[in-house]
Formats: structure tokens, sequence, C-alpha cells
């Protein structure tokens, strides 16, 4: 049997237990539900790839009969990447769609602009892939499908010194950007715990393409590693840049760096570089081939990290939706917080009262144009 059917006959088992445990649901009703992606902009791949995956997810949902027996009924709205345009597309998912549950925003500084609109209004938000410490500190209607960036940020540093042998480091981070501030933070607090140093720091702003300065100052400490905390669309010309001007230092990055246009962007250097990311095709698991292969065949092209995180927020939503019992903000809440043994394609999540999934993480590394699996970290003691 087939993912997608072997899917599909859980869905329509589950949807016959509560059906006949929950008659008051009224057959024929649909859960409509909001997702605010970054379709346009510059992280577009991450949105129309979180799109994708959460797309098919719910088509094979509904195709089973959906959750306790009601169609999901799906409301899109492009953020562009853009917290101003975020928050307008959460007022109208409230105000004028009246969704029973928010997915996304995609990146994190859309998603602290959401969170206090949703926490305000006592509508459940999950963000697939936000990974900003901050974000389930809004409130308690606040969650994740992904982890925090203190996990990767401390998990990078340990790997680049107790599995690279490196002693220093430099970090070239954007200053105006929480995602970036709160990875670098975590990566420096981490490697200088470990015995490490960290000799030399620049910063940018948001938007900027010329580098030029910042990695000349860089490169005349010659650092054994650099630290990038970026998306891959500052990323890349930040890899290709520093390349170009000599600099032979091991690159380290994050999840960030996750999409098909990186190496257009780094221009083929971000080879050899390493990152923390949230799964890997390498990972021997049939819920994860199984969605590669359903997704590729979809949409012609395999999932990237985002995809997985997109595909594996539905699953968690929607069981908090059957857990539930309805739509009932409080009641979707509290399943939100303890639904847990969720075999999905980034691993197996159990997500906890705060909000965040326990899971592991992986590191990959850029070898020959694509992501090798290098090693996989439990999340014991995040």
């Amino acid at each position: 049997m087939s993912r997608s059917n072997k899917l599909k006959a859980m869905f329509v088992c589950v949807s016959l237990i509560f059906m006949l445990a929950v008659p008051s649901l009224a057959q024929g009703d649909t859960i409509k539900i909001g997702l605010i992606s970054s379709l346009t902009g510059s992280v577009s791949t991450y949105g129309q790839s979180v799109r994708n995956a959460v797309t098919m997810a719910i088509d094979d949902i509904n195709a089973a009969g959906g959750i306790n027996g009601r169609q999901i009924n799906l409301v899109i709205l492009d953020d562009k990447g853009d917290g101003t345009e975020a928050a307008q597309a959460a007022r109208r998912l409230i105000d004028r769609e009246n969704v029973a549950l928010i997915l996304g925003p995609v990146i994190t500084p859309a998603v602290m602009a959401v969170a206090p609109i949703a926490q305000s209004a006592g509508i459940p938000m999950l963000t697939p892939t936000g990974t900003g410490d901050q974000i389930t500190t809004v409130g308690d209607f606040i969650f994740r499908g992904a982890y925090k960036d203190s996990f990767q940020g401390r998990i990078m540093a340990q790997f680049a010194i107790e599995n690279l042998g490196l002693k220093e480091a430099a970090i070239i981070y954007d200053v105006a950007n929480d995602y970036s501030v709160g990875l670098r933070e975590a990566f420096k607090s981490t490697f200088e715990e470990l015995g490490g140093k960290i000799i030399a720091e620049e910063s940018y702003s948001t938007g900027d393409t010329d580098f030029s300065a910042q990695l000349t100052s860089l490169a005349m400490r010659n650092p054994q590693a650099l630290f990038i905390p970026d998306y891959y669309s500052t990323a890349g010309p930040i890899l290709m840049q520093a390349r170009l001007m000599g600099m032979d230092s091991v690159m380290l990055g994050v999840d960030g760096w996750d999409s098909p246009d990186l190496s257009a962007l780094a221009g083929g250097f971000e080879e050899g570089g390493y990152i923390v990311n949230h799964y890997s095709a390498d990972v021997d698991s049939q819920v994860t081939q199984d969605f590669i292969a359903q997704y590729t065949a979809k949409f012609g092209q395999a999932p990237d990290a985002l995809a997985a995180l997109g595909y594996d927020g539905v699953l968690i939503v929607a069981k908090a939706l059957e857990a539930a019992g309805s739509t009932d903000p409080e009641a979707l809440k509290q399943a939100l917080g303890t639904v847990g043994n969720i075999e999905a394609a980034t691993g197996t999540i159990n997500m906890d009262p705060e909000g965040t999934p326990i899971k592991s993480a992986v590191i990959l590394k850029i070898t020959g144009g694509k992501w090798e699996l290098v090693d996989r970290i439990d999340p014991i003691g995040r």
C-alpha cells in the first residue's frame, strides 16, 4: 500500500472512531483553517514549500473522510515575508474568515507580528517553521512545529568543537533580525562555554547585499570557522563574497540555509559547509521516505526541510483536532500542548505544554551540491 493510501486509511479509521464518540458534530460541517505563508518576497521558496506540503497533507486527510467527519477548508494568504503583511493577513483570517486555527507564518519576524493578534483573539496558532525562542512566550494559544533557535545554535557550537575540533570562530549576523540575533547568541554562548573563542563579530542589516567591508575585517583575523545565522537569501551572497576574497574558513550555518536557491545565490561556494536542520532525506524512516516520494511525485522536486515541517504541522493540528473533538479554542489549545507519538516526516513528535515539539535535529554537510547526513542529535537537555 502506498504512503498516500496508508494515510487515507489511517484517517478513515480515526474519523469513524470520533464520529461515534462525538455525535454532536454536525456532518457536512467544515473546519476552516488559515495558512499564512511567504509565497512571494525574499524567502519565497520557504513559503512555497510550506504551502505545497500543507495542501498535500490536507488533501490526503479530506480524501480519507476529514477530521471527525468534517472536511478541512484551507484559506491561504501571502505575507510576502513581511511582518506588516502577516499581521494584516491574520486580521482577515480572524475577523472575516472566522478560522478555527492559523497555520504559519513561516519566518520568525512574521510569526512575532501575528502571535499577539492570535493570542488576543483566543485563536490557536501553530507556526510549522518558526524557530525563535520568544515565539511561544507570547501566550498559551501559540505553538510551533519546529525546534527552538537556542537548540540549533547550541547544537552547531557543540558539533563545531567536539566533531570538527574547531577552537576559534567568527560570526556575521543580521542585527535587525530576531532569528539571526537569537542564533548568534546561542552559538556564541555555547561555543565559549565549551572552551572555544569567538575572535571576531560583524553585523549588517536586513536587505544589505554588499558584505565586503565586514568580510574583509573578519578575513584579517583568519578564523577557523565562520558562523552565518541567516536565511538562504542572505547566506548565499555572504558565502560567495567570502570565498571570492579568499576566506578558507569552515562555513557553519543553520536551517535557514535550506533552499533550492542557495546554490545559485552562493555560486557553488556553499560546498563543504555544515548546517543544523530539521530532517534529512537520508534518514531511514518509512514515514520520511514515503513523504519524500509523494511530494516529489506531486510537485516535481524533492522537498526541503520547510516542506517537511509544513507537512508535520498539519499532522500535529489534525491529531489535536481529533483529540479535542471540536474546534472549541480552549479544547484545541489544550490538545495542541499535549498530543504526542506523531510519526511524521521529521521524526516522532511529542508536543510539550510550552508549545514546542520534542524531537531530534540533524547535522548536514553540502557535498557535491547535495545535503549529506553527518549526525543526528537527540533533544536531551534542550
